[in-house]
């Protein structure tokens, strides 16, 4: 069971994790993103009055992250293996930077569900990334290796109420270049559901050389 203390100061409300490690926890391995550029767009566009007609939940960007792998519920116990693979398959990864660029969502236009940012290229990490994938599907951790569809999460659409201009923000930000991030860490998360959002504890961190 998660513990969170929730209090309020100066009309802010504050969540503080109380709780002692669980024998299961809900784990993802991704990278985390950091970029002013993509934060300055993201405070522009929930000014916008057209769009802000339509119900959208944005990602806080301290959660900005690339899912590599979802893991689902898994023992506590897992976690020093799974920090044993993370490190063996990207021990010869170096850090680099890469470009976000253009709006996207899943399903589709019609029934958007997903906003996200694209990546140009991290073809550099898919072969550590399928070495992790065999890794872990050999020790039943994960069943299938999905194919990778590299994207950042930028919010959950609850629901379109004026298409017209949810469309055009769409077309008008298809090809937008975001700028360079970097690619420095793969980080394995325990994901926390909290009345205050997901908090996302990072449990271990592999640093990728320079």
């Amino acid at each position: 069971m998660q513990i969170f203390v929730i209090w309020e100061e100066e009309n802010a409300v504050f969540c503080q994790d109380k709780t002692d490690i669980t024998m299961v926890a809900r784990l993802f391995i991704g990278i985390p993103i950091v970029s002013e550029t993509i934060e300055l767009n993201v405070k522009s566009w929930r000014k916008d009055l057209l769009l802000h007609l339509n119900l959208i939940n944005w990602v806080k960007p301290e959660n900005w992250h690339i899912t590599l792998f979802f893991l689902g519920n898994q023992q506590f116990s897992v976690v020093p293996l799974l920090q044993h693979f993370i490190n063996e398959s990207f021990n010869a990864v170096n850090a680099s930077n890469t470009n976000m660029i253009g709006l996207g969502v899943f399903s589709n236009k019609n029934n958007p569900k997903v906003l996200w940012i694209g990546l140009e290229n991290i073809q550099y990490l898919m072969l550590a990334y399928y070495h992790l994938a065999e890794l872990l599907k050999q020790n039943r951790i994960v069943s299938d290796n999905k194919l990778l569809k590299p994207h950042l999460t930028l919010a959950r659409i609850k629901r379109i109420e004026d298409s017209t201009s949810f469309e055009s923000f769409l077309t008008q930000n298809q090809q937008f270049p975001f700028g360079l991030v970097a690619i420095n860490k793969v980080v394995l998360y325990e994901s926390i559901s909290t009345i205050c959002g997901p908090v996302y504890k990072p449990l271990f961190v592999k640093e990728l050389e320079i």
